[in-house]
């Protein structure tokens, strides 16, 4: 049997591969069946209640970490390939499972004060933005100090602006306990990692999984919600003291606004893009569409709950229900801004901020 103090020894960083961890979402209330169920019974328990191997026939192994009860890692040597396309028929083919989708500021300012060594853009606006707009596609790689300050140029551009969207980025960070570590993340919740101590690597896996997880709760503390109101309501001690029926609600909540840095050309192509039921998105609906404005009664396919959805032609309204995932907004924004417009921003500023993670002064 193995513990968590094993999982340096096991997933090592100082190896001839990195050490990789995909962060995904789950919603599941038996860990263990559920890893038993997507693992086809190939799990072995350790002696750590919330830590479990998972094996990959003829590819490698997963370790499975359960602590943080809706944000799982999943820790391997395995080839990066192999191992996202072994979690990727797992979390398109299911309900309870999604990935993180970390929205570009996140990565952009994932390691405040590190020295980011590489970073990557990849726009696609192949399906949602005009033939004709000054940038349908970008993408660019650099490897080299501060690489980050390549696209805050091109950003500065206005024609280019919407299209700088970070894919992933690789900083070097060093502790005087903990040594160096060199950590590459992708916009899906892929850390990848080379380095000498395990604990660096979670910590720093930690930090980033906190900041999105606080961007999650505070989408879903804006939820709509309906609450009835009982006897406790003088109203309804005068209809009639002895009956507790609802005499009245309620109501609390704001709707997600987007505000878009430029105009939606084909309002009827951009919805039936977005609600076409395919990943990324992974949303259905039908668009009841206008001149100058949509709305959707939408499905989220991850958990298969509804929303309500309005679109212009520079914004976006989410209207979601208590008890939705908030997973559903960051998966919508994250993929906005890699294929179609990468400076948007959220309309409520508290949400704006954790969003966008301006960084640290000083």
């Amino acid at each position: 049997m193995i513990s968590r103090s094993d999982l340096g020894r096991l997933v090592p960083l100082d190896g001839s591969v990195p050490a990789k961890t995909f962060v995904l979402e789950v919603h599941t209330e038996d860990p263990l069946a559920y890893l038993s169920e997507i693992g086809t019974d190939n799990v072995e328990l350790t002696d750590d209640a919330y830590l479990w191997r998972l094996f990959v026939p003829d590819a490698g192994e997963f370790l499975v970490d359960g602590l943080d009860q809706r944000f799982w890692n999943f820790h391997t040597i395995m080839p990066s390939a192999d191992a996202a396309a072994w979690l990727r028929d797992r979390v398109e083919s299911r309900r309870d499972t999604d990935w993180m989708w970390l929205p570009s500021a996140h990565l952009r300012h994932v390691a405040p004060g590190a020295l980011s060594h590489r970073v990557r853009t990849e726009f696609d606006g192949g399906r949602l933005v005009s033939s004709e707009d000054a940038a349908q596609d970008l993408r660019v790689q650099l490897t080299g100090s501060h690489a980050e300050q390549l696209l805050d140029q091109i950003s500065a551009m206005p024609q280019y602006r919407h299209a700088v969207s970070f894919h992933s980025i690789e900083v070097i960070l060093d502790d005087p306990d903990l040594g160096p570590l060199r950590e590459a993340v992708k916009r899906s919740g892929l850390f990848a990692a080379h380095g000498e101590d395990f604990v660096h690597h979670a910590q720093f896996v930690r930090t980033v999984v906190g900041r999105y997880a606080r961007l999650i709760e505070a989408i879903e503390a804006r939820a709509l919600r309906f609450t009835p109101r009982r006897d406790s309501d003088a109203m309804n001690e005068m209809l009639s003291p002895d009956v507790d029926e609802p005499v009245g609600a309620s109501f609390s909540g704001v709707p997600i606004g987007i505000r878009f840095s430029r105009q939606i050309e084909d309002l009827r192509g951009f919805c039936e893009e977005l609600f076409s039921a395919r990943a990324p998105f992974r949303l259905w609906g039908r668009p009841e569409i206008t001149e100058d404005y949509v709305v959707v009664d939408a499905v989220d396919l991850h958990v298969g709950q509804r929303l309500g959805i309005e679109v212009g032609r520079d914004w976006m309204r989410i209207y979601l229900t208590a008890g939705s995932c908030g997973n559903t907004v960051a998966r919508l924004v994250s993929n906005l801004q890699i294929g179609f417009d990468s400076a948007l921003t959220l309309s409520q500023p508290s949400l704006q901020e954790v969003a966008a993670l301006e960084p640290i002064a000083g």
